[in-house]
């Protein structure tokens, strides 16, 4: 079977799951609820700036738990078993699930976006200013969660426990994914955008390429 045919499979599934539903329409929704906070409190902070960072942060999270948790329940029911018996790359079947499931974040993150940008485009806030501070914070949070789902497949593929899955998932996959802005807070030259874009991309192929080369070395 071809990454291809595993990878829309997979996005069928995890477009119609019950946490990809709630991505759907509740980050939109929350999009959509940030308008009411007072602006006193966002101190100049464009709405759609503060969706891109909120939304992407609780996407990420969501995202690599249930990536996580699939992987070890599909381990424990021994699903894997079947696909080892026919002629399916053991690669493909995690390039699959991450593809499938960034996709879906990314869709629903910039559906969020784009509701920000309509609220601010309403309330006179959608300067050029804004909008490029919106866009980089667009970036940095593409390239967090590209790391947080990463993240979330090794702990998948490491751990044999659902709970533990979910919690080493909460708790370090999001904590991890935000160390790619830090140095830019020490470092003033540093560009965060480009910053977080060249690690977000780095790292995620560095984790998925240890994901590939554990998931290939496990006994189903």
């Amino acid at each position: 079977m071809s990454l291809k045919l595993l990878f829309l499979d997979e996005l069928i599934g995890y477009a119609k799951s019950k946490v990809m539903i709630v991505l759907w329409f509740g980050l939109p929704l929350l999009s959509f609820l940030i308008q009411f906070i007072d602006p006193g409190q966002l101190e100049g902070m464009p709405v759609s700036f503060l969706v891109s960072l909120v939304v992407s942060s609780i996407g990420g999270t969501l995202s690599a738990i249930m990536l996580s948790t699939s992987i070890v329940s599909e381990k424990n029911r021994h699903v894997y078993e079947l696909f080892l018996i026919r002629p399916v790359r053991r690669s493909n079947l995690l390039l699959a699930k991450f593809l499938a499931v960034y996709s879906c974040l990314v869709i629903a993150v910039s559906i969020s976006l784009v509701v920000g940008l309509i609220i601010d485009g309403f309330t006179g806030d959608l300067s050029e200013f804004y909008l490029e501070s919106t866009i980089d914070s667009l970036i940095i949070g593409v390239s967090s969660m590209a790391i947080t789902c990463s993240i979330g497949i090794l702990f998948g593929v490491i751990t044999s426990s659902v709970p533990v899955a979910a919690i080493l998932s909460v708790y370090l996959g999001s904590q991890l994914s935000s160390l790619i802005i830090l140095p830019a807070f020490f470092i003033e030259a540093l560009d965060p955008k480009l910053l977080a874009l060249s690690l977000g991309i780095c790292l995620t192929i560095t984790i998925m390429s240890l994901n590939l080369f554990l998931f290939n070395r496990k006994q189903f």
